[in-house]
């Protein structure tokens, strides 16, 4: 990832947010809900982007029929919306995959799959300059929340070394709560659209 994230002084906040969220989960749970919690961001970041829905319940969204109503769809969509880059994108496309291979797979239960590993390995080569970033705000700001993530981790270290510190279901943790904290600070940048109906025309001017 990459893209709109500068060190924000929320960013070191919302990364132990979201990591304590994971933690009373099982593998397969942290998972399942790290999925659940993307999907939620995309939305509040596509709402926040378009005009309101004229009625109670966005279509969009909710119902049988609603065409941004899966993970995938909203992934897409927000990227080609441009609220986030390709390296989100392919990230997040990642993490609905390790979802689905924990949802729907009675073989899978762990991170100690060979299929599980591959996908986080990925998640890590399209999120290692994040790694940079978190680095920067541990040794620039001494933030403790960012410190407590970091503290063993180098940025110039490689996943396996890094992994032999934190673990495969750590360095997914750390992964995701990025991704995670770089959506919301991004929701908060957003100018929603105008619609044309409610734009001034030259008689209003």
């Amino acid at each position: 990832m990459n893209e709109k994230t500068d060190i924000n002084d929320d960013l070191p906040r919302l990364i132990s947010e979201h990591a304590d969220q994971l933690n009373p989960e099982s593998e397969r749970g942290t998972v399942i809900v790290s999925a659940a919690l993307m999907d939620e961001a995309l939305e509040d970041l596509i709402k926040a982007r378009l005009v309101s829905s004229p009625g109670h319940e966005d279509e969009l969204f909710a119902g049988p029929y609603a065409p941004l109503g899966s993970f995938s769809a909203k992934t897409d969509f927000a990227y080609r919306l441009g609220l986030i880059g390709l390296s989100t994108r392919n990230s997040l496309h990642q993490i609905r995959k390790l979802r689905n291979d924990f949802a729907h797979s009675s073989v899978i239960e762990s991170f100690d799959s060979s299929k599980v590993k591959n996908r986080v390995r990925e998640l890590f080569k399209l999120n290692q300059n994040m790694l940079d970033i978190i680095w920067a705000v541990a040794k620039e700001r001494e933030h403790p929340e960012v410190k407590r993530l970091t503290k063993d981790l180098d940025p110039s270290h490689s996943i396996d070394n890094l992994v032999a510190i934190a673990g495969w279901r750590g360095m997914f943790e750390i992964l995701v709560s990025l991704i995670a904290a770089a959506l919301k600070i991004w929701r908060a940048e957003i100018e929603p659209l105008t619609s044309w109906a409610d734009r001034p025309t030259d008689k209003d001017v």
